[in-house]
């Protein structure tokens, strides 16, 4: 024979769960609990009755408890999803301006080029007219000494 404390403490549970488990079970349970001054004894077959009915509780328990982790980690996956789209697409909107940026910047740079090869070209084409008219400079200072000498020489 046990004491309901007894039991309370085989099982982990409170004695408020095993008198519970007494009230619910009063018809499988009867002739298997005795009261001696107050006190509520169990015999063998009663333990394992309120076993049994614990065992069912604790699977019940336990399947809510699992449902109710998986809701949750349902939730929190969702959770996570969500906040990695959203960053994934401010990602792509920044790398977007990135791009559009470094776009602009190729532009720029490739008008700076144009405008660079057009001033090596009109500088080319002065030096080019400064070569000439020095050539014909120097003909011509050729020409004006062999004249001057050819008119010193009479």
């Amino acid at each position: 024979m046990y004491k309901v404390l007894d039991v309370a403490k085989m099982f982990s549970v409170s004695k408020v769960t095993i008198y519970k488990k007494i009230s619910s079970k009063k018809n499988e349970l009867k002739g298997h609990i005795i009261k001696k001054k107050n006190i509520t004894y169990l015999d063998d077959e009663a333990v394992e009755i309120i076993k049994n009915s614990l065992q069912l509780s604790t699977e019940k328990a336990s399947g809510r408890l699992i449902d109710e982790e998986l809701n949750q980690v349902y939730e929190d996956a969702k959770l996570l999803k969500d906040e990695n789209d959203r960053l994934k697409a401010e990602k792509i909107a920044m790398i977007s301006d990135q791009i559009n940026e470094l776009e602009s910047t190729v532009r720029v740079l490739k008008s700076q080029i144009v405008a660079k090869e057009n001033h090596i070209k009109m500088k080319n084409e002065i030096l080019d007219n400064f070569n000439g008219i020095l050539k014909y400079t120097k003909k011509r200072m050729t020409t004006l000494e062999e004249t001057l000498a050819t008119l010193e020489n009479k």
